[in-house]
C-alpha cells in the first residue's frame, strides 16, 4: 500500500508536541491524535535505543525506551537532517528541558516541562534567534505572564 508522503511528517509533528513554531500548549490543548497517522510511540515494542525513519530511510527521531516508554533525551530531525527538537522524558511523560529549532538551526523556543506540562519561563525567538517573547507557566502548566 502506498502511503501519502506527508504521513511520516504528521507522525513526527504529533510526536514532538506539534508543529515547529507552535508554542507549547497546556495539556488540555494537546495536539489532536488522528486515527490516520500511527504515532511512533505505538511502534515502540522493545526497550533500548529507538530510531524512527521515513519511507526513504531518513532519520525522523530517536531516543531511548525503558519499560516500553520514552525515557531520557529524544531528538527529532527536520527533513534536511538538522535537529528540530530535543525533549526530555521520564517514564513516557515530558519532564525536563524542551528545545526547538528552525530548519536552519536557529533557536525557536526553549523551556522546562514537569509531569507533562510546561513550567517556569519559556523563551521564544525570531528567525535569527533573538528572544522576542517570554511566557511564564505556574506549577500546574497554566500561563501566568506573557511578555
Amino acid at each position: 500500500m502506498n502511503r501519502p508522503p506527508f504521513l511520516p511528517l504528521l507522525a513526527l509533528l504529533a510526536a514532538c508536541n506539534g508543529p515547529a513554531g507552535a508554542p507549547p500548549a497546556p495539556p488540555a490543548a494537546a495536539a489532536p491524535d488522528t486515527a490516520a497517522v500511527a504515532r511512533p510511540d505505538t511502534a515502540l515494542v522493545r526497550d533500548g535505543h529507538q530510531q524512527v525513519r521515513d519511507t526513504e530511510g531518513r532519520l525522523l527521531m530517536e531516543g531511548d525506551v525503558r519499560n516500553g516508554k520514552r525515557h531520557g533525551l529524544w531528538t527529532a530531525y527536520h527533513p534536511n537532517g538538522a535537529v528540530q527538537s530535543r525533549n526530555e522524558y521520564r517514564d513516557g511523560v515530558l519532564h525536563g528541558l524542551t528545545t526547538t529549532f528552525r530548519p536552519d538551526g536557529a533557536l525557536l523556543y526553549r523551556g522546562q516541562n514537569a509531569n507533562g506540562h510546561p513550567v517556569g519561563s519559556w523563551s521564544f525567538h525570531d528567525a535569527i534567534g533573538t528572544q522576542v517573547r517570554t511566557v511564564e507557566y505556574d506549577s500546574t502548566g497554566a500561563e501566568v505572564v506573557r511578555r
